[in-house]
């Protein structure tokens, strides 16, 4: 599970220092805990001839400017997923990289928002973003060339693993070891043996060439007792595809190199816990999240263009009394992409609940395309 108001493009004529001064002010009122008012920007104002000689057109509000509105409206969420898709289908620069690592620090993402701003700060050097990128990661992460090295040399294990032991029992021993539990802080339940249990079944079920994907590619393994256990200030913002809803209510999630999985969600307006969830709830959950992870692996191939075709033959023919049940799989974008991808893959590693009949029934063009970047 990686949601209207006049918009702008920095690319088509606002001045870049202006777009600095926003950001930086959301900057300094994210680290100092100041309550936030970004200041207006607005556009140059044309000459008033040219006003008169040219007639008003509306002008399509780019994947960029969609994402700007986002951001400003507080809905961090969608402005990530708007930014990379600004930056891999608009090939958007420096300003929408930094406006995605905001977007992942406001959402409580520290992992993530570091991992982009050090991509910012790599690919654009020299410019005011990268400077504004390195400021953040020396106060974000003070220890950061330690944790950098620690993280080389992880990777590099990785890597050296042969397939022939990253793919055997001992392979998934050690996947399994990345799996970590995180504390009640609210004075909820701490997570319980059948739910630890329920996500040891899943390892069970991902065949060796998948569980090598993710051990070379270093991903990590959290179950939390609720979502705001491990992310906090994800109680107060909308999480994207939840219609409205928190990480309360948020039962799993990929961030990063990733996947946590709630025990229990929280009700968003009584904040009572609910009751703790069942396996196989919890084990398609998890299965999914783990989708994503394959997909971030294999460098999110859900965005590419021949996934898109797939994806767009098979929502096509989706029959108007079904399409209401899986509507959150057909949204036309790459958060549509990206949703059936983790689902469908999820289903390749075993996972059997909700709608999956829908699912392998009306996307077989999809599923076929899957298995074989899997090479399942």
């Amino acid at each position: 599970m990686i949601n209207e108001k006049p918009f702008f493009t920095c690319s088509q004529g606002l001045r870049s220092g202006l777009v600095l001064d926003a950001l930086l002010c959301f900057s300094i009122a994210l680290l100092t805990g100041q309550s936030l008012v970004l200041p207006a920007i607005a556009a140059p104002v044309a000459p008033k001839s040219a006003q008169k000689a040219t007639p008003a057109v509306s002008a399509p509000a780019s994947i960029y400017a969609q994402g700007v509105q986002a951001y400003q409206a507080g809905r961090f969420n969608e402005a990530a997923a708007y930014m990379y898709e600004s930056i891999t289908k608009e090939k958007a620069g420096a300003n929408a990289w930094l406006y995605m690592a905001h977007s992942y620090f406001a959402l409580g993402q520290r992992k993530r928002a570091e991992e982009t701003y050090q991509k910012l700060k790599d690919n654009f050097a020299g410019t005011p973003q990268a400077s504004m990128a390195a400021q953040y990661l020396a106060r974000l992460n003070p220890n950061g060339r330690k944790e950098t090295a620690e993280a080389t040399s992880k990777s590099a294990e990785s890597a050296a693993l042969p397939a022939d032991i990253a793919r055997s029992k001992e392979g998934m021993k050690l996947l399994r070891k990345r799996v970590s539990l995180v504390r009640p802080v609210y004075g909820h339940d701490p997570v319980n043996q059948r739910t630890i249990n329920a996500v040891d079944s899943c390892f069970d079920k991902i065949p060796p060439i998948v569980q090598e994907i993710l051990f070379k590619g270093d991903i990590e393994f959290v179950i939390t007792p609720t979502m705001i256990d491990k992310f906090p200030a994800g109680a107060y913002q909308e999480v994207a595809g939840y219609e409205g809803g928190t990480s309360k209510s948020c039962p799993g999630l990929f961030t990063g190199k990733t996947v946590v999985l709630s025990q229990a969600t929280v009700d968003e307006n009584t904040n009572e816990v609910r009751k703790a969830r069942d396996a196989d709830d919890l084990r398609g959950t998890f299965l999914h999240e783990t989708g994503h992870a394959v997909d971030a692996c294999l460098q999110w191939y859900s965005c590419t263009d021949e996934f898109r075709h797939n994806y767009y033959l098979d929502i096509a023919h989706v029959p108007d009394d079904v399409a209401p049940r899986i509507k959150y799989y057909l949204q036309k974008s790459v958060r549509g992409q990206r949703e059936t991808c983790a689902e469908l893959t999820s289903i390749l590693l075993g996972n059997e609940r909700g709608y999956y009949q829908d699912m392998i029934t009306y996307f077989p063009n999809t599923m076929k395309y899957i298995k074989g970047k899997l090479g399942l």
